[in-house]
């Protein structure tokens, strides 16, 4: 779905940040060559605008795919996951909280669907693999409901960082794609034995306390 093979790649994405509501974040989305891989960094600032009263909230950044040309007839476009259950992303990143979006067709163009890019050992290369039923619907960065992705109305992809914090960030991204059942099953077992000799345990026990929480909202 998304692999970069070489900088001409990256012309399928779009970067954005709090710049646009008048914010002080910058982002990049590079080339990188030394790792052959694209780069998402820059620095987070959580400082309001002075001349925009109206904003209560900063501090965002983030990349995803561009839309989806429209068809001959004018009208929207979509990647149909149906027969797919998990997303799968080569990445290397920080100690930063990473989120993945998935944009598809809902209620409002300003909701997506987030799920927590865990990351168990900062600095080295890992396989992160998600099930895309535990995406959650969110608006602004609050979740919305447990409502389910439509898997035949899939627009967009991409991971952001909102993690009100000050200062840089950088993630380095091989691949994202979605997959099927079958082919989790090898990425899963990559990940499982990455998260065991994780140098970021404290993500362990976040990563628990947050399965906890989504079993209490399906109650």
């Amino acid at each position: 779905m998304l692999q970069f093979t070489g900088p001409e790649v990256l012309k399928e994405c779009i970067t954005r940040s709090d710049k646009e509501i008048g914010g002080y974040s910058t982002v990049n989305l590079d080339w990188d060559p030394k790792e052959r891989a694209a780069h998402f960094h820059g620095n987070l600032s959580l400082d309001l605008p002075p001349s925009r009263p109206e904003v209560q909230r900063s501090g965002y950044a983030m990349f995803r795919t561009r839309d989806p040309p429209k068809n001959f007839l004018d009208e929207e476009t979509y990647w149909d996951w149906q027969t797919l259950s998990h997303l799968a992303l080569r990445v290397k990143g920080d100690r930063r909280k990473y989120f993945v979006n998935i944009q598809s067709k809902t209620a409002l163009p300003t909701e997506i669907h987030q799920h927590r890019l865990f990351l168990y050992n900062p600095g080295e290369w890992e396989v992160a693999v998600i099930p895309i039923n535990q995406f959650l619907l969110t608006h602004w960065g609050r979740v919305e409901s447990l409502q389910e992705i439509e898997k035949d109305k899939v627009r967009t992809v991409g991971i952001g960082l909102l993690d009100r914090r000050y200062g840089p960030f950088s993630l380095y991204v091989d691949w994202i794609k979605a997959i099927s059942a079958d082919e989790a099953e090898h990425y899963i077992a990559d990940a499982q034995a990455g998260a065991a000799k994780s140098t970021n345990p404290e993500l362990l026990l976040e990563k628990r306390v947050a399965e906890a929480r989504k079993k209490d909202m399906e109650l």
